[in-house]
């Protein structure tokens, strides 16, 4: 064997080493498919890298984590934060702590309870500086309640306290979200910056017009008006540095791309330039959806997304489909995305799986 075979024998040896020594990727579901509460699967990410035409009963494995519900038949809320996940049992107390799972360590930690303003659930959460910021849309108030959670001191410093140093804890904004009591906040994403928030809105009776997008600069705590146009998707929104743009979800079933709004940019009436890939990718088979559940959007890095979507099971009836009977099919599809050479958005390393789950309560969503 050469001398030049050889070098390149243990260059290979290196690499593949190397790939050995990369963290595997690992989805976090939460489904309501348990009698009793909620469960929490963890999906190799592997494993949805090529399409599956069997219809798959469950999952492979276990779930990692049970959570029996408080009260039967009420939703839970999940947020994830950097490797955890923060479980709030009971939205409409705020006497019931939070739950905090490493998803590192398969820990499971007890946090502080949701402050008075968020109660009744979290419509939005995003995570930016380090902090968790929740938003919760409060009819009949004059103003949105916006919380912000950290990992603080508890202004404990004796060695041998059994109060910890540091913990988890929330506190109000000095400088409440500027939307009136009828705008209903419907698109968010997190500037690449990694520290401004953007915001839009629509005004709740006449959703056909649109009220208009800030930005919350979490640095200096500041609104910004941005102007009277509309991002483009519905919910949260991410940014991929491969194409350069926020992608989302839109209601019609659609993946769009949207141009990032510069932070010193002046307010204008011109929405940023959005395209929209040609394919739908959820959504297609209307009568199967569910009224008040939404599929959702997760983005994993490097140009590579997973698109979640609970749909009726064909040939079930709505109404006969809740509970232990397997009613519902759980699409997992993951793609990227990239631009061709006339500038039109394109999927591709599209993948999707289908999972036969039950499913207990009509509103939650993954």
């Amino acid at each position: 064997m050469s001398k030049r075979r050889q070098h390149g024998q243990l260059d290979g040896d290196r690499a593949f080493r190397r790939r050995r020594l990369l963290p595997k990727k690992h989805l976090y579901l939460a489904l309501d498919d348990w009698d009793k509460g909620f469960s929490i699967h963890k999906i190799d990410a592997d494993t949805l890298q090529d399409t599956c035409t069997d219809l798959q009963v469950g999952f492979p494995d276990p779930a990692v984590l049970r959570l029996a519900a408080p009260l039967l038949y009420l939703g839970m809320d999940f947020t994830a934060f950097g490797n955890n996940i923060f479980i709030v049992t009971n939205p409409h107390c705020g006497q019931t702590p939070t739950l905090v799972y490493d998803t590192e360590t398969a820990g499971l930690a007890i946090g502080p309870g949701l402050p008075a303003p968020l109660l009744g659930g979290i419509d939005i959460s995003v995570v930016a500086s380090d902090t968790l910021y929740a938003l919760r849309s409060l009819h009949g108030s004059e103003q949105h309640s916006f919380e912000a959670m950290s990992w603080a001191p508890m202004g404990n410093d004796e060695l041998w306290s059994p109060r910890p140093a540091m913990g988890w804890s929330w506190k109000s904004l000095p400088s409440p979200p500027p939307f009136a009591r009828d705008d209903e906040i419907t698109s968010y994403a997190l500037h690449p910056d990694g520290h401004t928030i953007f915001m839009s809105a629509h005004d709740r009776n006449y959703r056909h017009l649109p009220k208009g997008t800030f930005s919350f600069d979490t640095k200096h705590g500041e609104w910004k008006w941005r102007g009277e146009w509309v991002l483009p998707f519905h919910g949260q929104g991410y940014f991929d540095g491969k194409i350069d743009a926020w992608v989302g979800l839109r209601k019609d079933g659609y993946i769009c791309a949207c141009q990032v709004t510069s932070r010193s940019s002046s307010p204008s009436t011109v929405q940023p330039d959005w395209k929209m890939i040609k394919e739908k990718l959820f959504l297609k088979v209307p009568e199967r959806r569910l009224p008040h559940a939404r599929p959702t959007l997760a983005y994993m890095g490097n140009n590579s997304f997973c698109l979640v979507e609970s749909v009726l099971r064909e040939g079930v009836e709505f109404k006969r489909a809740f509970g232990d009977r397997h009613g519902f099919l759980l699409h997992m599809s993951t793609f990227g995305l990239k631009y061709d050479h006339r500038g039109e958005l394109q999927t591709k390393r599209h993948r999707t799986n289908s999972f036969v789950v039950s499913k207990h309560l009509r509103s939650f969503s993954l």
